[in-house]
């Protein structure tokens, strides 16, 4: 058993590996940490704990829990061990975590180039060479971010968030809000993509983020929807390095 939990801005996504499968996966707010006690506590047969995040004072504090929750190994990627994805952006030290565990994952499930497309606080879209080496992309804001700009930042505009069934014609302020915002966020993802898929040789698209599943009926292009890929990338980037750990050892 092999617990894994991504740390991002506005959530904690966690999840529970038997084997390669990944059995359960949870998400929660981030402000509500007694969710993830509740989740490691599930789980006292677990072997090693893997975490990841964007938020370093964060990270640090939920690895720390975890260690005082379970009796076994709790691991920061990038800290303990390392996410072996070749960064070839210009600033490869600013590349969230999060977009490299994402390339990893879906790079070894179809050993070809990949753009993946990311829901969440913000939207990342990013390319894969073949070869896996992680190559750079587009990021923009979230829904949930796009709606509270705008609020925040206008006299008149009102506090909203996205409701089940988006018209285009948005009738009222509200309305038309949340048709902006839902439907460019869709417009955006699909030119983006396909202008990767073309610099990437035809690409394979997933998609993934706490937004995925309520974006992918709407998005053309899209080959496998994958909404826990970061878990999957974590899990994966810490058997390539006992691996290489263990291949080093026997030397």
């Amino acid at each position: 058993m092999l617990l894994t939990i991504n740390i991002g801005n506005t959530n904690i996504l966690c999840g529970a590996f038997e084997g390669e499968s990944l059995a359960r996966a949870e998400r929660f707010p981030l402000s509500d940490r007694s969710r993830l006690d509740v989740f490691l506590n599930s789980y006292p047969q677990a072997e090693s704990v893997l975490a990841a995040g964007v938020n370093p004072e964060v990270s640090e504090s939920v690895v720390e829990s975890a260690s005082g929750a379970l009796r076994c190994p709790a691991l920061l990627a990038g800290r303990d061990f390392r996410v072996p994805v070749r960064n070839r952006t210009t600033c490869p030290e600013k590349v969230g975590i999060d977009r490299l565990l994402n390339a990893l994952a879906a790079h070894e499930r179809v050993k070809k180039s990949c753009v993946v497309i990311d829901i969440g606080t913000a939207v990342t879209i990013d390319a894969v060479a073949g070869n896996g080496d992680f190559l750079g992309g587009a990021i923009m804001p979230g829904p949930g971010t796009a709606l509270s700009a705008l609020h925040s930042n206008t006299a008149l505009l009102p506090e909203t968030s996205l409701p089940r069934e988006i018209p285009v014609l948005g009738t009222d302020t509200q309305g038309a809000m949340s048709s902006g915002v839902f439907w460019g966020t869709v417009g955006a993802i699909e030119k983006i993509s396909e202008m990767l898929r073309r610099e990437t040789a035809g690409a394979v698209t997933f998609l993934t983020g706490g937004g995925a599943e309520r974006f992918a009926p709407h998005l053309s292009g899209i080959d496998h929807l994958i909404p826990a890929l970061v878990l999957e990338g974590l899990r994966l980037a810490w058997l390539m390095s006992d691996r290489k750990r263990g291949r080093q050892a026997g030397k």
